[in-house]
């Protein structure tokens, strides 16, 4: 037999409060629900509210995923992959000013756009 109250404070050490939960405790949290535990039972063992509990078999049932939603907000002018690109360009010319790396790029961008991504990658 499963001891809920050791399962479900594991899968919660360590959040802060108002941090998201990840997909796996979102999953364990409907599973336990589906096994017949009350909602409140579960939003107690897992040592969050119980309108996280309801909410997270509502996206369930209505979108069939625990995943999260992409959030809102200005989409990122550079790709992951341009951002490596300008990583390793920058790692093989370290003195390369900034301005010549404006005209190495594929893509359009921005002095400060470079000097975020580079200072993002601790250089």
């Amino acid at each position: 037999i499963i001891n809920l109250d050791r399962v479900g404070s594991k899968l919660t050490a360590g959040c802060k409060k108002n941090e998201e939960l990840s997909a796996f405790t979102h999953t364990a949290i409907i599973g336990t629900v589906t096994a017949g535990v009350s909602q409140s039972a579960v939003a107690r063992v897992f040592r969050v509210d119980r309108k996280v509990v309801q909410r997270a078999i509502q996206r369930f049932e209505s979108l069939n995923t625990v995943e999260s939603r992409p959030r809102t907000g200005r989409p990122e002018i550079l790709a992951r992959r341009e951002q490596r690109h300008i990583i390793q360009l920058a790692k093989r010319n370290p003195h390369l000013l900034i301005y010549l790396f404006t005209n190495i790029v594929d893509t359009r961008v921005s002095r400060s756009t470079l000097h975020r991504v580079l200072r993002n990658h601790h250089m």
